[in-house]
């Protein structure tokens, strides 16, 4: 793994200060403090989108749960299967009483 002691750090300013030149160096600190705050909103964006995907992942589940429940709530309403019987019983009221209608206007004009 990479460590650096103070020996090593104060070699690297050393050299750094021959390398740049003492004019060159107020710029170079500058530059390198710019390139650290882009690298580090780059981390954040990279972070966020990160989370705002995981967090579309959690919403689909909720959102597929509640759709579940409402699907469980459908089946076990039992409101919903009287509406279909009574439905069907007064179609057939109103079938039969046709009929009868038909009877008694038949059995009259006879």
């Amino acid at each position: 793994m990479l460590s650096f002691g103070w020996s090593e750090i104060a070699l690297v300013v050393i050299v750094v200060v021959i390398v740049v030149g003492p004019k060159e160096l107020p710029n170079l600190i500058k530059n390198l403090g710019n390139f650290s705050k882009s690298l580090k909103k780059a981390s954040r964006q990279f972070k966020r989108s990160l989370n705002e995907l995981s967090e579309e992942g959690d919403l689909k589940d909720i959102k597929k749960s509640f759709s579940e429940f409402k699907d469980i709530k459908n089946d076990l309403d039992p409101t919903k299967n009287i509406k279909e019987e009574l439905s069907t019983i007064k179609e057939t009221v109103i079938f039969t009483d046709k009929e009868i209608s038909k009877i008694n206007n038949k059995i009259k004009n006879d």
